[in-house]
C-alpha cells in the first residue's frame, strides 16, 4: 500500500531569511506538484535541500516520476533529519516502498521495521512488513531453486563431457585401424597401377613384336632362293 503525502506548512512571519527561502520553495514545489508538474516542483524542492519537509516532498515527486534512486536518497535524508517519530516513520514508509518498486525486498523488510519502531500501530506499515516479508521469502526460494538447477545442469553437462570422452577413447582404435586399412588399401592400388600395362604401350609393344617377326621370315625366304653363280646375260 503506497502513502504519499505532502507535508505542508505555514510560513511564520518571525521566520529568518533561510527559513523565509525555504518555505517559498516549499510552497512553490507543493503548488507544481499539486498540478502534476513534478520536475518543476522537484527542482523548487531541492532549493530547500535542508529543509526535511521538502527532502519527502521531493522523495514523493520523484518516486511519481520512477526515478528511485533519486527519491531513496531524499527519504533516507528525510528520515536521518527529521526530528520527531511520527516524520521519521513516514521518511521510513515511502523508503520501504521505493525499495519494494526495486524489488529489494530484504531493503524494504528493514525500512517497514524502522517505521513500525517509530509508530508501532501503524496499520499501513505492518501489512507492507507482511507483503515484503512473504516476497523476501519467495525470492530466496527461488534464487534457490535456480542456484540448484544450474548445479545440476553443471552436473549433466560434466557426466555428457565424460560420456562424450569414452566414447570417443572407444570410436579411437576402431578409426586407427580402418585407416590403417585404407592406406594398405590405397598402396595396394598403388602397386596395381604401376604393374598394369598401358595399353597403348601393349599396343606398341605388339606392334614391335610382329614386325620384328616379319623381318625374320623374309630373311628365312631369302636365305632359301638360289642364288645364280653369275648375273643373268640377256639375249640380244
Amino acid at each position: 500500500m503506497e502513502r504519499l503525502t505532502l507535508i505542508i506548512t505555514a510560513c511564520a512571519l518571525a521566520c529568518a531569511v533561510h527559513g523565509q527561502d525555504a518555505d517559498r520553495a516549499l510552497r512553490k514545489g507543493n503548488a507544481d506538484y499539486r498540478k502534476g508538474d513534478l520536475e518543476q516542483a522537484a527542482d523548487a524542492y531541492s532549493k530547500a535541500d535542508k529543509d526535511q519537509r521538502a527532502l519527502f516532498n521531493m522523495g514523493n515527486a520523484r518516486y511519481r516520476q520512477d526515478s528511485i534512486a533519486d527519491a531513496l536518497r531524499a527519504y533516507e535524508n528525510a528520515a536521518s533529519m527529521a526530528k520527531d517519530e511520527a516524520a521519521q516513520a513516514r521518511a521510513y514508509y515511502n523508503l520501504g516502498n521505493s525499495w519494494m518498486k526495486q524489488q529489494a525486498y530484504g531493503e524494504a523488510v528493514n525500512a517497514y521495521k524502522e517505521a513500525l519502531k517509530r509508530v508501532p500501530s501503524d496499520a499501513d506499515s505492518r501489512y507492507n512488513l507482511a507483503y515484503a516479508q512473504l516476497k523476501l521469502a519467495q525470492q530466496q526460494q527461488q534464487k534457490k531453486e535456480d542456484k540448484e538447477k544450474d548445479k545440476e545442469q553443471d552436473k549433466n553437462e560434466q557426466e555428457k563431457e565424460q560420456q562424450d570422452g569414452q566414447d570417443k577413447e572407444q570410436e579411437e582404435p576402431d578409426q586407427q585401424e580402418k585407416e590403417q586399412q585404407q592406406k594398405q588399401e590405397e598402396r595396394k592400388q598403388e602397386q596395381q597401377r604401376r604393374e598394369r600395362i598401358d595399353p597403348q604401350d601393349a599396343q606398341r609393344m605388339l606392334d614391335a613384336a610382329q614386325q620384328e617377326e616379319q623381318e625374320v621370315q623374309e630373311k628365312v625366304r631369302e636365305m632359301m632362293q638360289p642364288k645364280p653363280n653369275k648375273p643373268a646375260e640377256k639375249d640380244w
